[in-house]
């Protein structure tokens, strides 16, 4: 029999809806080829010609750059496929499906031809499969093409010139304004980013150790079930939740998943004030348990002697902690390139954390109302717990924001801020004053 605290997860409502998710999955398997591809599955697919999968580009270079196709229409592309149900770009491919081919020497300056477009002329950033194949003409010659393969997207995209299209057949076309709120809607209901499989990773990125004190060591049903039914794995690959818990390095996979911390003397972000620095990377409670000790390293600690020794600490540690804690579970993992920073200077403590709030949170509002954006990471973090301070990370939902405010404020006399700043929100904490009469 499962624990009760399985049981949390494995209930007959997961299951069906596991069953249903893969049934969908299967469904899209038919039309999405896995990378790598075999030859015999190009030329299939070139035979087949340009269809609602599959779109074929000529490629033309000159003094070092690409002159056609123009970047504008690749974007296109990349986009209308991410909006529909993803498919395959056959750069090096005529109209008809004839092999033309990439020269070697051009072959890696197309690639990053490629990746530059799919990383700044699409909103948000597309991640394509991209593979480089030697295959023959029809007079029997090597010839190299590359695949760019393009996943479903999990928002809705658009072109950097504003132009939000779909593939239809071998077409794409501007998306209506009924079809994009349908699109939305069924996006925002299909995926949550925390759910979905890391497909760079396999089940040997996770470890072992953390799996089996988590779970237990013995099941009653084998442990890849296990780890299917509870989403450490989803599509057989690790999620972005069973990643960030479990992972042995959930960097390589998401390298955005770290936090940057800095001590700065004075009150300025200044490069030449800054007397140490740290990358924290690991598991979750990793991070949180090391940008936790950084501060509490780091942080001031002025005394006053005159009838025994009296600490007069800079920060609450009890809120530093609430504060990290929430930063590490509640920002937006989906936000490529945007990381957590800890910043501390003689006077404050900064945190900023990628993600803005959601629609049904403001910053006056996000005291008194809950917010998870990432439920399944949250539902791992909050049964595990810290070894310094015995506690659980997550020990009741929607107090945590209650006991950073009122923990700092009683220390300091001032109570903290929060602020939005674009995709980011900023919490300030100010420090006590020093019994010298120095905050």
């Amino acid at each position: 029999m499962l624990s009760c605290e399985l049981c949390f997860f494995y209930t007959k409502h997961e299951k069906e809806e596991q069953k249903e998710e893969e049934k969908n999955s299967k469904k899209e398997e038919k039309f999405f080829i896995k990378m790598p591809f075999q030859t015999n599955e190009i030329y299939r697919l070139l035979n087949a010609g340009k269809d609602s999968f599959s779109e074929f580009k000529q490629i033309e270079v000159k003094n070092r750059s690409v002159c056609s196709p123009n970047s504008k229409q690749i974007a296109g592309e990349l986009v209308a496929f991410a909006n529909a149900d993803g498919g395959n770009i056959f750069f090096g491919v005529s109209d008809n499906g004839s092999i033309l081919g990439i020269s070697e020497q051009a072959l890696d300056l197309v690639e990053q031809w490629i990746v530059n477009i799919a990383t700044n002329s699409c909103d948000p950033p597309i991640r394509p499969f991209i593979q480089k194949m030697s295959v023959l003409d029809k007079d029997g010659l090597q010839r190299k093409i590359i695949i760019v393969s393009i996943r479903k997207g999990l928002y809705v995209h658009r072109t950097v010139g504003g132009r939000w299209l779909i593939r239809i057949g071998s077409t794409k076309r501007d998306l209506t304004s009924q079809e994009m709120g349908r699109l939305l809607q069924a996006r925002r209901r299909a995926f949550v980013f925390d759910e979905q499989p890391v497909f760079d990773a396999t089940i040997d990125a996770l470890d072992e150790e953390s799996l089996a004190h988590f779970f237990g060591k013995t099941f009653s049903i084998p442990s890849i079930e296990l780890y299917r039914n509870t989403r450490v794995l989803s599509s057989d690959h690790p999620s972005v939740a069973g990643l960030l818990i479990f992972g042995k390095n959930p960097q390589r996979y998401l390298p955005s998943a770290k936090i940057e911390a800095a001590v700065f003397r004075g009150i300025e972000l200044d490069s030449d004030a800054l007397i140490h620095s740290l990358t924290i990377e690991g598991s979750a409670d990793q991070q949180i348990d090391n940008a936790f000790a950084f501060v509490d390293r780091h942080m001031l600690r002025p005394a006053r002697k005159s009838t025994g020794r009296v600490d007069y600490p800079q920060f609450s540690l009890g809120a530093v902690f609430e504060a990290i804690v929430n930063a590490v579970a509640h920002r937006d993992y989906s936000l490529s390139g945007a990381k957590i920073r800890l910043f501390m200077f003689d006077d404050r403590l900064e945190l900023y954390s990628p993600g803005s709030l959601p629609n049904t949170l403001s910053i006056d509002t996000m005291l008194y109302r809950v917010f998870t954006r990432n439920q399944l990471f949250v539902s791992f973090l909050s049964r595990m717990k810290n070894k310094k301070l015995n506690r659980a990370y997550l020990e009741s939902r929607g107090e945590g924001v209650r006991k950073i405010l009122s923990k700092s404020e009683q220390l300091s006399g001032i109570k903290p801020e929060y602020k939005l700043l674009g995709e980011e929100l900023l919490l300030t904490i100010w420090g006590q004053l020093s019994p010298h009469g120095l905050r």
